[in-house]
C-alpha cells in the first residue's frame, strides 16, 4: 500500500479506530505513527499497543522498501515512508552490511539499506559514509554499477532526508567522478594481467627502475609528455610502485620468489611494458587521490566535455594548500643555498660526503664490487671495513650536502639551537644520517662500477639485476652496525621494514615505499629483505621514522616544541602569554595559548602535524584544523561575555581590563592552509607567525635584499592583526598566485585538478612594490629564511 501522505494518514486513522475505538483519542496520536499503520498494512485485529511501539523499527523499513517492484518504486516509497527509529546498535549493524552488498553488486539491498539510514538520520549517516569512503569505486575493484544506483537514489531522497546543501553537492560530485570508474576498471584489469604474466620478475624489475630514478635525483621533466614516466618525479614513481605492489598483493599474492629475478627485456630502450605499468599505476593513484579529496576535504567534482574536473569548493582553500607546497619547495632551495654560503664563509674545509668518498674510489672501493655469474650474472658488493672508511661513515656531524636535511629537520620540528633531534626511542637524526651514508655508499659503488662498462645494454641489464639488494636480516643488521649499536640497528630495521602482514592478500594496509623501504620476503628458508639503496639514501627517513615510532603522539601538548616556540615568540614580541591553561569554559578545558597585548586577547590552538605529502595526509591535517575550529568556537562564544573575560584574567593573574577584543587563530606546524579561514578562525603556519612576531621581514635567499612588512621598525600588535586578517605579507603572497590545471588521461577520459601556481618573478615585483628594503636585518637564529 503506497499512496500520498494524506491518504496514508486517513487509512491509519481508520485502522486505529477500528481496533481501539474510544480507548484513546486518535487525534492525540502523532501523525507519523498513523501513517506507519497504513504503510505496514497491519490488520486491525492484530494491532496492539506493543505493535504500535514496533512501527518505528528500522528492519521493517528495509523490508517494506525491498517489497517494492523496482528501484524507482523503492525511491518513491522512501519519500513517503515516515522516518524510522532504531537503537545505535541496530543502525550500526545495518550500516556494516552495506559494504558487503556493494561488493556483491546487490543493488536492491544496498539501495534499501542506504535509503533507510538516510530516512533515519540522513545528514548524520551520509557524513559517516563519506568519512569512511564507502562510495569509493576503488574499494570495489572499480565496479561502479551499484554505487551509481545508490548515489542516484540518495539524490532523489535528498529533500526528504534533510540533507545539507553541501552534502547534496557531494552526491553530485560522486556521480561525476564515478563516470571514471569504468576506464579505471579497464586499467586495473590490464595491470593485473600484465603483472600475472610476469609474476616472478615484475616487482623487482619495477623496484630497480624506481631505485635508478632516486639514484639520479630525478625531479621530473615538465617538458616531457604526461603519458611518459620521465614527466614524473622519483617520488611519484615510488608511489606508483607502491600501488603496483598493493595490486600484486591483492590480486596475485606476494610469494618467496618475488625478489629473486628481474626481467632483462626491461633494459631495452624500446621497452614499453614496465613503463606502461608505472603510468597506469599513476593514473589509478590520481583517481584515488580524487576520491580522497571528495570524501575528506572541501572539494567537488564536475563533469566536463573531456572528463572530470576536481576543484576546491572555495578557491581560497586550494590557494592556501598550494601556497604551502610552494613555500616548502622554496625553503628547501633557500636552505641549501644559504647553508653552502654560510659554510663557505666559516668552514671552507668541510666538503660533501661524495668528496669524502672520492679518495676511496680512486683506490680500493671498486675492487669491492665483483661480477658474479651464479645463479645469474650480476654485480655483488662486499662492504669494506677498513678504518679510514668507517671513520668517514661515522663522522659525527653532517657533511656539506647533508646540512640542508639536518638543519631543515631541526627547523621543521621546532628544535631549539644546540639540540639534537630525537626521532624514536633510541635513534637521533645523526643515526639516520649515518645509516643513509651506508646506503648512499652502496648506491655510489654500483653507479661507479656500472660506469666502467662500455657495453650500454650490459650496463642496463646489470643495473636491473644488481641494484636492488636482497640481504638476510642478519646481514642488514651487520651493515648498519658499521655506524650504530646493535640495539639501534634492530630498531631502525623494525621501523623501516614493511610488516609481513602488509604483504598478505587479506591485508588492506596502505603500502608506501618511502615510509617502509625494507621489503621483507615471504620465504620460509630465511628472513630476507629487499632493499632499494638509493630510495633509502634519498628519502626523508626523519619523517618515516618519526611516523613509525609515533614519537609526536607520545609528546604532551605542553611539551610540544611547536607550541613552545610560538609561545616564546609571543613573549619576545612583548605580549602576556599563558600556555596549556586549564579553566572552566563551559566545562573544564585546556587552551593551548592565551596571549594579550594592546587591548586584544588572542586565543590560539596549535596543531602539530607532518607536512602532507598526499591527499590522505592532507585530510589528516585538515581534520586537526576542524577540531581546532570546534575548540575555538566554544572559547570565542564564552569570551563574548566580559564577565567571563574578567574571571579568566583573574585566574591567570593578569592585571588587564575587560572587555578586550578577542581574536582567535589556528596555528599549524606544517605549511598547508596558511591564509585559509576555517569558519571564523584564521589558519596560520607557525614559522611564518614567528617571523611576523620577531623579525618582520621577508627574505629572498642569501643574496636577496630583505624587505620589512612591519608597519614600523618595531613590532606592534597591529602587525599581528594585519597578518591574521590576511593583509601584509599573506596578501602579497596570495596576490602572486594564478589558477592552473594538471591532469591525466584514463582511457580517453581526462581527470583534471584545478590548482594554483606562483610566478616567482611576479612575486618579487609585488614584494618590491609593497615593502621597503632594509639592510640591517639580524641573522636568523634558527637557520630558516622568512617566507618569500
Amino acid at each position: 500500500m503506497v499512496g500520498d501522505g494524506l491518504d496514508l494518514l486517513q487509512v491509519g486513522k481508520q485502522i486505529y479506530v477500528e481496533r481501539f475505538g474510544s480507548v484513546r483519542s486518535v487525534e492525540t496520536l502523532d501523525k507519523s505513527i498513523l501513517i506507519r499503520l497504513a504503510w505496514l498494512d497491519v490488520a486491525p485485529a492484530q494491532l496492539t499497543l506493543r505493535t504500535m511501539e514496533m512501527l518505528l523499527d528500522l528492519a521493517n523499513c528495509v523490508d517494506k522498501l525491498l517489497k517494492t517492484p523496482n528501484l524507482h518504486a523503492m525511491g518513491a516509497a522512501a519519500k513517503v515512508i515516515p522516518a524510522p527509529v532504531a537503537t545505535v546498535d541496530e543502525a550500526k549493524a545495518l550500516y556494516q552490511r552495506l559494504p558487503g552488498y556493494i561488493s556483491a553488486n546487490d543493488h536492491r539491498n544496498a539501495v534499501a539499506c542506504t535509503l533507510a539510514l538516510l530516512r533515519l538520520e540522513g545528514s548524520v549517516w551520509l557524513a559517516r559514509m563519506r568519512k569512511d569512503g564507502l562510495f569509493r569505486a576503488s574499494r570495489y575493484g572499480y565496479d561502479s554499477r551499484c554505487l551509481m544506483k545508490i548515489v542516484a537514489a540518495a539524490l532523489e531522497l535528498s529533500a526528504s532526508a534533510s540533507l545539507q546543501v553541501e552534502q547534496i553537492g557531494y552526491l553530485k560530485s560522486l556521480q561525476a567522478l564515478l563516470e571514471l570508474a569504468r576506464p579505471a576498471k579497464q586499467i586495473h584489469l590490464s595491470i593485473v594481467s600484465r603483472l600475472r604474466a610476469r609474476k616472478s620478475t615484475a616487482l623487482k624489475t619495477l623496484l630497480a627502475f624506481v631505485n635508478a630514478m632516486f639514484s639520479a635525483n630525478w625531479m621530473g621533466d615538465e617538458q616531457a609528455d604526461e603519458s611518459q614516466p620521465l614527466r614524473w618525479s622519483a617520488t611519484h614513481l615510488a608511489s606508483a610502485f607502491s600501488r603496483l605492489y598493493m595490486i600484486a598483493r591483492d590480486d596475485l599474492g606476494i610469494d618467496a620468489q618475488t625478489w629473486n629475478r628481474t626481467d632483462d627485456h626491461a633494459a631495452s630502450a624500446h621497452e614499453a611494458i614496465y613503463s606502461s605499468l608505472i603510468m597506469d599505476a599513476l593514473r589509478i593513484n590520481e583517481l584515488i587521490d580524487a576520491e580522497v579529496l571528495l570524501d575528506g576535504l572541501p572539494y567537488k567534482a564536475e563533469a566536463t566535455p573531456k572528463g572530470v574536473l576536481v576543484s576546491a569548493i572555495d578557491p581560497a582553500f586550494e590557494r592556501s594548500v598550494r601556497l604551502g607546497y610552494i613555500q616548502s619547495d622554496l625553503q628547501l632551495w633557500i636552505r641549501a643555498a644559504s647553508t653552502q654560503q654560510h659554510l663557505n664563509g666559516e668552514q671552507p674545509t668541510l666538503g660533501s660526503f661524495d668528496d669524502a668518498l672520492s679518495p676511496f674510489f680512486d683506490t680500493v672501493l671498486l675492487e669491492c664490487v665483483s661480477l658474479e655469474t651464479v645463479p645469474g650474472e650480476r654485480l655483488v658488493i662486499r662492504l669494506p671495513s677498513f678504518p679510514q672508511l668507517i671513520e668517514v661513515l661515522n663522522f659525527g656531524g653532517p657533511f656539506l650536502d647533508e646540512m640542508p636535511f639536518f638543519v631543515g629537520a631541526h627547523i621543521d620540528n621546532f628544535q631549539p639551537p644546540g639540540t639534537m633531534l630525537q626521532v624514536s626511542e633510541q635513534l637521533s637524526i645523526m643515526d639516520l644520517i649515518k645509516a643513509k651514508r651506508v646506503f648512499k655508499l652502496i648506491d655510489a659503488m654500483f653507479v661507479k662500477k656500472l660506469e666502467t662498462l662500455d657495453d650500454l645494454m650490459k650496463r642496463r641489464i646489470l643495473r636491473l639485476r644488481s641494484t636492488v639488494i636482497v640481504a638476510t636480516r642478519a646481514h642488514l643488521q651487520g651493515m648498519l652496525q658499521l655506524v650504530m649499536s646493535h640495539e639501534k640497528a634492530l630498531e631502525l630495521i623494525s621501523l623501516l621494514s614493511l610488516p609481513t602482514t602488509s604483504s598478505m592478500p587479506s591485508s588492506n594496509e596502505y603500502v608506501d615505499l618511502q615510509y617502509r623501504p625494507f621489503l621483507r620476503s615471504l620465504s620460509t628458508k630465511g628472513d630476507f629483505i629487499a632493499i632499494p639503496p638509493a630510495v633509502v639514501a634519498k628519502s626523508n627517513l626523519v619523517r618515516s621514522i618519526m611516523h613509525a615510532s609515533r614519537i609526536k603522539e607520545a609528546t604532551a601538548a605542553a611539551d610540544d616544541p611547536m607550541q613552545v616556540a610560538v609561545a616564546a615568540a609571543l613573549r619576545k614580541a612583548g605580549l602576556l602569554v599563558r600556555e596549556s591553561f586549564v579553566f572552566n569554559i563551559n566545562g573544564r578545558r585546556e587552551t593551548d595559548i592565551f596571549c594579550f597585548g594592546s587591548g586584544v586577547l588572542f586565543v590560539i590552538e596549535c596543531k602539530n602535524a607532518y607536512h602532507p605529502c598526499s591527499p590522505h595526509e592532507l585530510r589528516n591535517s585538515y581534520d586537526l584544523v576542524l577540531k581546532a575550529e570546534e575548540q575555538l568556537d566554544i572559547r570565542a562564544q564564552w569570551l563574548d561575555d566580559p564577565s567571563n573575560q574578567m574571571r579568566l584574567f583573574k585566574a591567570m593573574r593578569w592585571n588587564v581590563t575587560a572587555p578586550a577584543r578577542v581574536r582567535t587563530c589556528v596555528v599549524t606546524a606544517n605549511r598547508a592552509f596558511s591564509g585559509y579561514r576555517c569558519g571564523a578562525h584564521p589558519v596560520r603556519q607557525a614559522h611564518e607567525l614567528i617571523n611576523v612576531l620577531v623579525r618582520g621581514y621577508v627574505g629572498r635567499g642569501p643574496d636577496g635584499p630583505n624587505r620589512r612588512f612591519w608597519r614600523g621598525e618595531d613590532f606592534e600588535v597591529a602587525d599581528l592583526l594585519d597578518y591574521l586578517e590576511a593583509k601584509s605579507v599573506l596578501q602579497t603572497q596570495h596576490a602572486a598566485m594564478a589558477p592552473s590545471k594538471r591532469g591525466i588521461l584514463l582511457k580517453g577520459r581526462r581527470l583534471e585538478f584545478a590548482e594554483f601556481s606562483m610566478d616567482l618573478e611576479d612575486m618579487g615585483r609585488h614584494i618590491e612594490e609593497t615593502f621597503s628594503e632594509i639592510c640591517d636585518a639580524k641573522p636568523l637564529d634558527d637557520g630558516a629564511y622568512a617566507p618569500l
